[in-house]
């Protein structure tokens, strides 16, 4: 079978990593890439293909669509650009890898994921978690009922974002292209994985935010109610000097953590078990795609993750500016 020939829209550090990903397979390469930015294709090149001019480059990614053969791209651009670029792609009959958010409005999300539908074509979005065997251990003990009905759920998420969401001269602090701040970035992980997890849909939000002089998000409390009598909070934090990323899943008879020494879990009135092996294997979102692609595996991020991301996110910066909770599309 001839290699699968890949486009990438936006080369610069996620764009660039799934790239190199993908160079390293047998059955798919890098063909072309697109960024407005020459010193990003310049260090895609570099990081792919060890300097040498092994794809074709341009500015303008409407001109790579049009001008190459391709079967797939990987969209790894500013967030509010990647329903125009996503929907493009899908029109052209292309596979879509997309990084995280997906849109960062639910109408978008819908409407490209209907796309995809009707284009029989694969439209995953660059949750890495999903890959991860802790995430997937996790996944299966809550799913698996041994620690009964999930009834709260609690995430925080802590970095040092530093001027990444005050400063316009990063793009994430330009809410025309950010579509949003801490909570719509690196929270967009989180909000995934607690329904990949528990496979519980949120129906109402409030929120409040704090932007620190920027006009972008970088501290974010959100109370939120889920189906079936199911609550939580979710914390975004861009103040803090240490990364933490927790979730607890707290149950009718038992408790699961993920915590930054590891997965554990316990069930009531036993001892707290300390998950220290893991069966199956990592695996990468540009891997799982291109796999995808070719019949061998399904996507472990498909739209659907994409679209509940949006709906819930929308719901939240809706809830901040109307001082009300607000419910989930």
């Amino acid at each position: 079978m001839a290699e699968l020939k890949v486009g990438i829209i936006g080369a610069g550090g996620m764009g660039a990593s799934h790239g190199e990903r993908i160079a390293r397979r047998k059955d798919a390469q890098v063909t072309a890439m697109a960024d407005t930015n020459p010193a990003a294709l310049a260090r895609a090149r570099d990081r792919i293909f060890g300097g040498k001019q092994c794809a074709a480059e341009y500015e303008k990614w409407q001109q790579m669509l049009k001008k190459e053969s391709l079967d797939a791209v990987v969209i790894a651009t500013p967030h509010t650009q990647h329903h125009e670029q996503v929907k493009a792609a899908l029109a052209h009959g292309l596979h879509v890898l997309v990084e995280k958010p997906m849109t960062t409005k639910a109408a978008h999300a819908r409407e490209v994921a209907d796309l995809a539908r009707r284009k029989k074509r694969i439209l995953a979005v660059a949750y890495q978690r999903h890959g991860h065997r802790p995430y997937q251990k996790a996944r299966e003990i809550v799913r698996s009922g041994v620690l009964g009905k999930v009834r709260f759920i609690s995430v925080l998420i802590a970095q040092d974002t530093g001027e990444n969401f005050t400063n316009p001269k990063y793009w994430r602090a330009v809410p025309e292209l950010s579509g949003g701040g801490h909570f719509m970035d690196t929270g967009s992980h989180l909000q995934d994985i607690i329904m990949w997890i528990s496979d519980v849909r949120p129906l109402e939000v409030c929120a409040y935010q704090e932007n620190d002089g920027g006009k972008v998000d970088r501290l974010m409390s959100i109370a939120i109610r889920f189906q079936g009598d199911v609550l939580g909070t979710f914390a975004a934090v861009g103040v803090s000097p240490e990364w933490r990323e927790e979730v607890s899943f707290y149950c009718a008879d038992g408790v699961l953590n993920l915590r930054p020494d590891g997965l554990s879990y316990q069930q009531r009135g036993k001892d707290v078990i300390l998950v220290r092996r893991f069966d199956g294997r990592e695996v990468s979102c540009a891997d799982n795609f291109i796999d995808s692609i070719l019949g061998k595996d399904e996507p472990l991020a498909p739209a659907t993750c994409g679209l509940r991301v949006a709906q819930l996110s929308e719901a939240a910066y809706k809830s901040v500016l109307t001082h009300k909770p607000v419910k989930v599309a």
